[in-house]
């Protein structure tokens, strides 16, 4: 039986336009995970790619409507009661299962290497990632261990941690916007302030005239 071949698409994005492919897996609700091409000579064996796959929780199954993600599988994990019925022992002769081994963790090749250091390039900037950036948010955008990114950002580019020109950035503007909203609150009160005098004023204002007219009729019926 020929092994099962799984189909070949991008993997995310980079800012630089170079974009990394690999072995696609992608379970009925959507999620996808990738397995990196290897660059050079040397190509995945087909047995190697549905192994990456189930290292990562995935089900994988003779086709792809069958391909179950993590989440799903979890989903669909059976109740504690229909785990107790599958406990229970039934009776008929013994059978010896030798317990399941979980598969180790894919070691990451030198091709894994550069696509991580590639996509860390992009978004590293001094002295940390840039403003959105983590270790975890790089790994989920390659569907990559977050064990590959951290050794390669260790090993090559320094701590994870913010950018400290960005850190005194953000804080001025902090400081900036607190002092630009209290003189605003004070800006408003003044022309608050002002409404109301100009207010008053145009009360007296009209006072006054009535006052002057009234001053005429008095001066006009003494003056007789």
């Amino acid at each position: 039986m020929s092994a099962r071949a799984f189909p070949v698409d991008r993997i995310g994005t980079t800012d630089t336009g170079n974009a990394a492919h690999g072995y696609r897996i992608r379970c009925t609700c959507g999620a996808v995970c990738f397995y990196p091409l290897k660059r050079g000579v040397k190509r995945r064996t087909p047995e190697s790619i549905p192994q990456h796959f189930r290292s990562f929780g995935w089900q994988v199954g003779t086709t792809d409507r069958k391909d179950r993600c993590p989440e799903c599988l979890k989903r669909a994990a059976p109740t504690p009661e229909e785990t107790e019925t599958m406990t229970t022992p039934q009776k008929g002769p013994a059978v010896n299962v030798p317990p399941l081994k979980a598969e180790p963790p894919p070691e990451m090749s030198r091709a894994d290497r550069q696509i991580v250091f590639a996509k860390i390039s992009d978004h590293y900037s001094g002295e940390g990632y840039c403003v959105g950036w983590t270790d975890k948010r790089l790994a989920e955008d390659l569907n990559v261990p977050s064990a590959w990114v951290r050794e390669v950002r260790d090993q090559f580019f320094g701590p994870e941690g913010s950018n400290p020109l960005l850190d005194q950035f953000l804080k001025a503007r902090a400081e900036f916007n607190r002092e630009y909203q209290a003189v605003m609150e004070v800006r408003k009160k003044h022309l608050d302030d002002g409404k109301s005098l100009r207010n008053r004023l145009d009360d007296l204002d009209g006072k006054a005239r009535d006052l002057a007219g009234l001053a005429k009729r008095v001066e006009k019926e003494i003056g007789r």
